[in-house]
């Protein structure tokens, strides 16, 4: 029997996913974990049943078995495996449906071709990030012990830790996406923090370093928003903080995972002396508006 043919045996196209569709869904994205964090945290959340986490969940079938699955909020991620059906059906129910999202992620060459498919000149597109490297550790790193200042963030730290975030992101991307929507950004962070997936390491009362869980779910941790401020650069913090963090979640995880620019030697360095793996490329798309 295919993976997720059993709860819609008679069904083609694209559909809504629904809580009835959770072991279909869970069992397709399982294929590859590594590469399905973002799906697998919102489905742990209760996106099946609830469009206002992260947008709608949508499946794509092929007699009665998923060949793709993507969510379309102010994120659109695409699964993989995403079979040229699934990419080609998504693309046009974006379209169709006018989804004003922020970025497009997935595996490289499946973005590029879903942008094909949904059209580059529909949008100005502000930034395109290709090959970035996707990395994996299943293997525990070395404990470096207890890592002082290393905390999960308090509620009351939500606006220090966002002007962190914009601006290591206008550092990367050379522009800030969130000035569009602060409020909405805003929630954001006060959720994450809520749910313990931003974490910081203090110095005295300053916050010199950060590492944020964008996914997590019981399959797989996807981290993300590494930053540490320039005065503490070179220090080993970072390295210290995910090697601790790491070392405590692969006790409850199978898999961690994020992704890095290709030509951020410093950090891929880092990554790959803690034992992560280098396993696919993603591609991101921003958009201006």
């Amino acid at each position: 029997m295919a993976i997720g043919r059993e709860p819609r045996p008679d069904t083609n196209g694209l559909a809504r996913l629904r809580p009835r569709d959770r072991r279909a869904a869970l069992a397709f994205l399982r294929q590859t974990r590594a590469h399905n964090a973002y799906l697998l945290a919102q489905i742990g959340r209760g996106a099946l049943s609830r469009d206002d986490l992260a947008g709608p969940l949508m499946g794509h079938w092929s007699d009665g078995a998923l060949d793709g699955v993507a969510i379309f909020g102010s994120n659109l991620v695409l699964s993989s495996p995403c079979s040229p059906a699934a990419r080609d059906g998504f693309a046009t129910y974006a379209r169709l449906k006018g989804f004003r999202v922020w970025v497009a992620v997935g595996e490289d060459a499946l973005i590029a071709a879903f942008m094909e498919a949904y059209g580059r000149s529909r949008r100005d597109i502000v930034l395109e990030r290709k090959g970035q490297r996707l990395y994996a550790l299943r293997e525990r790193p070395e404990d470096p012990g207890k890592v002082t200042g290393l905390r999960p963030a308090d509620i009351r730290e939500a606006e220090a830790l966002m002007r962190l975030d914009r601006a290591m992101v206008h550092e990367e991307l050379g522009f800030d996406p969130f000035q569009r929507d602060v409020e909405g950004y805003r929630r954001g962070w006060h959720g994450r923090i809520r749910e313990e997936r931003s974490w910081i390491v203090e110095r005295g009362r300053e916050i010199i370093c950060k590492v944020d869980h964008s996914a997590s779910s019981e399959d797989v941790v996807q981290l993300a928003g590494i930053y540490t401020v320039p005065g503490s650069r070179r220090q080993g913090v970072a390295r210290r903080a995910i090697a601790r963090m790491c070392h405590e979640l692969l006790r409850r995880v199978p898999v961690v995972t994020l992704y890095v620019n290709a030509d951020n030697t410093p950090a891929i360095r880092l990554y790959e002396a803690l034992g992560f793996e280098h396993i696919g490329f993603v591609r991101s798309v921003w958009f201006a508006d």
